[in-house]
């Protein structure tokens, strides 16, 4: 589930946040998301524990809660031909959004951190890695917990 902050930014702090997400070579949520959690280790343990057990009590409401998002479009969306993971599209987001890839026999839609986890052959291939691309020419098993459609 993706949730969107709604903030007014003084324009001073958004070109500061767009030079770090093009430095970083990050989405402005995954600089943001960079800073709030350097900025939570860096509290006294009295208060980041605090934040700690917020956090996992909202986390467990979410989880608890009916995926209605699921089928909402994230930003990053592709088409291909067939299961493909782009370098470019997905490098650019933040772990804990989410990508979607549009092919002829499904779509199919993950966060990075599931796309690191469950396809980490896929970002220690040579063709990830160098050539920013990698499709698999039959769909893997474990990409069927990703279809969304």
């Amino acid at each position: 589930m993706k949730a969107y902050l709604a903030l007014t930014v003084p324009p001073e702090t958004k070109i500061v946040l767009d030079a770090l997400a093009t430095l970083l070579q990050k989405s402005p949520s995954g600089v943001v998301e960079l800073m709030v959690s350097s900025f939570l280790a860096a509290l006294p343990e009295g208060q980041r524990s605090a934040i700690e057990t917020l956090k996992i009590a909202a986390m467990t409401n979410i989880e608890a809660a009916p995926a209605a998002g699921a089928s909402a479009s994230p930003l990053t969306t592709y088409h291909f031909s067939r299961l493909c993971f782009r370098r470019d599209a997905i490098e650019q987001i933040g772990q804990s959004e989410a990508f979607r890839v549009i092919t002829p026999v499904g779509t199919f839609q993950m966060t990075k951190s599931d796309f690191y986890r469950d396809f980490q052959n896929v970002v220690e291939s040579k063709s990830y890695r160098e050539g920013g691309i990698y499709h698999y020419p039959k769909l893997p098993a474990r990409a069927e917990q990703y279809r969304v459609s």
